[in-house]
């Protein structure tokens, strides 16, 4: 049964932070008409759009909400010299933004946030390593150092729950974000509809437009968290 409260029951506001469409990312098979049946028959509370590097209209982000009852937020993932960074509060995109510098000062500009997307992804890995900046794997055993990176001093949130990463790679992110004191959030990237809040950021009260969830995730009044698929909805948390 849909959900059309836009409100999941339980102490948690459940929002998909991170997914792609096949409207605005060309890696998706997710039709933005799927999507729609999808929230609202999972019964999360608000999906945020965050296509590569384009943002939607307002005006359409207003149909998907009208349609399907759930709240549908703006955001987008930005591909930087330091990794993808979903961010918040930017009406679109702007030219030199790939820089992380000086998406940091557009975003500051706008009164936005940004979120250090699924940071280890592959980093972990030895067999990985031509693919990393550095050329080097991160020593899973150190979350101090992996926190030094020069990543985590330009973002506001780390995406410690990734719905495409290993459950290594997620228990790493959020080690380092534990160390840094860093706000901890989750989304599925999903690119498909069985995907779709795989996993969440669980808020501690409702919001209904991008300045409420900026203003959640600054507080630091979020977590990562997953279940809502099978009604088993609860907190990312590091094994005893």
């Amino acid at each position: 049964m849909a959900n059309r409260s836009g409100h999941p029951p339980g102490p948690y506001f459940s929002i998909d932070l991170h997914l792609h469409t096949n409207r605005g990312s060309s890696d998706s098979n997710l039709s933005p008409a799927d999507l729609v049946e999808r929230a609202g028959e999972i019964g999360i509370g608000a999906v945020c759009i965050t296509e590569h590097d384009n943002m939607w209209e307002p005006r359409d982000m207003d149909l998907l909400a009208n349609e399907s009852g759930v709240v549908f937020l703006r955001g987008m993932e930005v591909t930087t010299d330091m990794g993808h960074i979903g961010v918040f509060g930017l009406d679109r995109y702007i030219g030199g933004i790939y820089k992380l510098s000086e998406l940091r000062k557009v975003v500051e500009t706008a009164g936005g946030i940004m979120v250090a997307n699924h940071p280890f992804r592959y980093r972990l890995d030895p067999r990985f390593s031509f693919i990393n900046p550095d050329g080097e794997p991160i020593d899973p055993t150190r979350p101090d150092r992996a926190a030094k990176l020069k990543i985590f001093e330009l973002v506001d949130a780390i995406e410690v729950l990734n719905g495409a990463c290993s459950e290594d790679e997620n228990l790493f992110a959020l080690r380092v974000a534990r160390h840094l004191g860093m706000p901890e959030v989750a989304g599925s990237d999903s690119h498909s509809v069985s995907s779709v809040g795989c996993v969440s950021t669980l808020l501690d009260a409702p919001v209904h437009d991008e300045r409420g969830l900026i203003e959640a995730i600054r507080a630091g009044r979020c977590r990562a968290g997953r279940g809502l698929l099978n009604s088993a909805l609860a907190p990312f948390e590091l094994p005893d």
